[in-house]
């Protein structure tokens, strides 16, 4: 589809282009905006002066030029907004209020048990409610809530959502207009996504993503998702679902915690099926942060369970690595931060192994920073994805800001 241009839209590209800018380089100057954008000084000026009325940034230190007088530097004003992002899975909701800098003022956390719809989107609420009655979102833009679910998902123009990640995980959840019902309970503007790829929004915007252009988000959660972000944008597939590494099948032996009729490595990978395999033997695990203690004392079913993991993951990183030439895999989710250190580690030994040798150059694997509650910080960064980002799908929706 070709798609035109106008006034509007490239008035809308430069005022999020400046605010980028000062959010990636900040604290930076006016002079320095213009030379990097290519806008005049009068442009940079007038988009300036509309961010410092909107209270999205900040005038901060001066800089002293080798001649003249000092120029004054510009940064991103955390308090002047806040979003706030829901973590929804069969076995958890997450929820935390952030603000412009991406810092977690105030969370929630349940643990549930595959809860009707309905009640699940009466705890979203309630949720909702509670955080925005905290002090600092007195005086700051709301930029709305952002709703992470696990996928694959089908999400229409009317934000309904049909939950097909697996019928017997998630009974009652087929067709349900998930999107409408919080926007009614909530009054508010709700952004729905896949929670990988909202957990891949959340490190472009604020971690290890900021400055990659091309990475893998891998997604360890209930079971295993990925968001794929190609320059310096979320690629989302044509039904939104792009990244859905859990249902890769398995190239070996299946995973002793498999247990469907068509086997997949998410399987492998889904906390409450690990939490009943480790039961088997004894061993008594209920929430993630349970597992870094097994993890420590090396104990002997863990870290069975783990080598399995790294084995399973292996040739599907490298699938990606060949049809998409990434420059970075980034690792997060759910599990404590050394289990995923220790992933970080040995992934690049057992790609290299695998790895044809005329590939000259690898990517690299990194370590996501957000840990727990990546997909609930990628959830809370949708809505200010959605007032910034220069993505051009994110303009041609939006229009001028």
């Amino acid at each position: 589809m070709f798609t035109g241009t106008n006034l509007t839209y490239t008035k809308a590209y430069n005022f999020r282009i400046v605010f980028e800018i000062i959010r990636i380089e900040g604290p930076i100057s006016r002079a320095d905006i213009a030379r990097k954008t290519n806008l005049t000084a009068q442009t940079v000026s007038n988009i300036v002066t509309r961010l410092l009325e909107r209270n999205f940034i900040l005038e901060a230190s001066k800089l002293q030029k080798q001649r003249g007088a000092p120029s004054t530097n510009l940064v991103v004003n955390p308090e002047g907004a806040y979003s706030i992002g829901i973590d929804f899975n069969n076995d958890h909701l997450t929820g935390i209020l952030v603000d412009l800098e991406g810092n977690v003022k105030s969370k929630y956390y349940y643990d549930i048990d595959t809860p009707h719809p309905d009640i699940a989107a009466k705890l979203i609420a309630d949720t909702v409610q509670q955080l925005r009655n905290s002090r600092i979102t007195e005086n700051s833009y709301f930029c709305g809530v952002g709703v992470g679910l696990p996928g694959p998902l089908s999400i229409n123009q009317n934000n309904q959502v049909s939950n097909r990640i697996n019928p017997k995980a998630f009974p009652n959840w087929n067709d349900v207009p998930i999107g409408d019902m919080l926007t009614k309970a909530i009054q508010s503007k709700v952004f729905i996504e896949n929670n990988a790829s909202a957990a891949a929004v959340g490190e472009l915007w604020y971690g290890a993503g900021k400055n990659n252009t091309d990475f893998l988000y891998v997604f360890l959660g209930a079971g295993l998702g990925g968001g794929v972000v190609l320059d310096g944008n979320l690629f989302e597939g044509a039904n939104r679902n792009s990244g859905e590494l859990g249902y890769f099948p398995f190239l070996t032996n299946k995973s002793p915690l498999s247990t469907s009729e068509e086997p997949h490595i998410g399987e492998h990978f889904n906390l409450p099926k690990l939490y009943k395999w480790l039961k088997g033997f004894g061993i008594e695990v209920n929430r993630p942060e349970e597992l870094e203690l097994l993890f420590h004392d090396e104990n002997p079913h863990f870290m069975e369970w783990l080598q399995l993991g790294k084995e399973y993951l292996t040739p599907v990183l490298l699938s990606a690595e060949y049809i998409l030439d990434l420059e970075t895999i980034i690792l997060g989710g759910r599990l404590p931060g050394p289990i995923i250190d220790e992933l970080a580690q040995d992934l690049p030994k057992m790609l290299t192994e695998q790895r044809i040798d005329m590939k000259s150059k690898a990517p690299n694997v990194l370590c996501g920073t957000a840990g727990a509650d990546a997909a609930a910080l990628g959830a809370a960064t949708l809505p200010v994805f959605d007032l910034f980002s220069v993505q051009k799908e994110v303009l041609l929706k939006n229009g001028a800001d």
